[in-house]
């Protein structure tokens, strides 16, 4: 059974109703998306609170490019980026995610104010693992490639975030505090990113809560041509709509209000469904 409670320092989220959205604040200069856009902390805090107020969350903050190709952020310049915005947000009274690898990041972000820590790399760097540990901050595992074409992804994803997990739980973790996160558009083919999405219900017999990261993502713009992120916005609410009907409890997204207008329909519908149910047992 998948845990119904997730625990992100101050922060507790209640799963059981509906979807999680998680806004992306990516305040870096070459991020596949939206890099340079909210690069100053007063732009970077008007599109936080934009994003609260469509519906988000959680806003994760990002300073370091994870598209492929990107160049690795002197330690210095991801600081810089990255912890003026964590404090300014957190005093606002927003639950922070930090999107790093970094164990000094990782630190110096939960002293900062920040819930959860987002790690593409599952706390795999040298000292990521204890800084993580040592917090009380929620943090989400991911999984990534590249991978031969004929290799069963889900089932290495199933098995490497696991083995991740049991880390993070012989270091102390509490597993209350931990989400997977497959991975889609990370080292796998078109059709290994789909096999992950379609195969939700595999990862959530894990009884870790699920968050999907599909938004813009190059594969969106290969099935729908769509070379543009900007243009991937419907793509990416199809996609994010899926995972969420398939067990996702936290949804990574850019277009936030979008997002949260699909799942107001997808609640509605939802509730019909009882309704009829109902009907027909009485």
């Amino acid at each position: 059974m998948t845990q119904e409670l997730w625990r992100c320092g101050p922060f507790d989220f209640d799963l059981r109703d509906e979807p999680v959205i998680m806004g992306i604040l990516n305040v870096t200069p070459d991020s596949f998306s939206d890099g340079g856009e909210h690069n100053a902390l007063p732009d970077a805090l008007a599109w936080a609170e934009k994003m609260r107020g469509d519906g988000a969350r959680i806003i994760d903050v990002g300073g370091e490019s994870t598209r492929p190709g990107a160049t690795e952020v002197p330690l210095e310049e991801e600081r810089s980026r990255v912890i003026p915005v964590v404090k300014a947000l957190a005093k606002e009274g927003f639950c922070v995610s930090v999107d790093t690898s970094r164990p000094e990041i990782m630190l110096e972000a939960a002293e900062a104010g920040a819930a959860i820590l987002n790690d593409v790399r599952a706390f795999e760097r040298p000292g990521a693992l204890e800084a993580a540990a040592s917090t009380k901050l929620g943090l989400v595992i991911m999984h990534q490639g590249p991978f031969d074409p004929e290799k069963d992804v889900v089932e290495d994803a199933f098995r490497y975030l696991g083995r991740r997990e049991e880390a993070l739980l012989a270091a102390g973790v509490e597993s209350e505090r931990i989400a997977w996160d497959p991975g889609f558009g990370f080292g796998k083919t078109l059709e290994q990113n789909f096999e992950v999405l379609a195969a939700s219900g595999r990862f959530l017999a894990s009884g870790r809560p699920l968050l999907a990261a599909l938004s813009r993502k190059g594969s969106l713009g290969r099935i729908t041509g769509r070379k543009n992120p900007h243009e991937r916005a419907a793509a990416s609410v199809a996609g994010a709509l899926l995972a969420a009907e398939r067990g996702a409890r936290i949804l990574r997204v850019h277009d936030v209000r979008e997002t949260s207008d699909a799942l107001a329909v997808l609640k509605a519908f939802g509730q019909a469904d009882i309704r009829i149910d109902a009907r027909g047992r009485s």
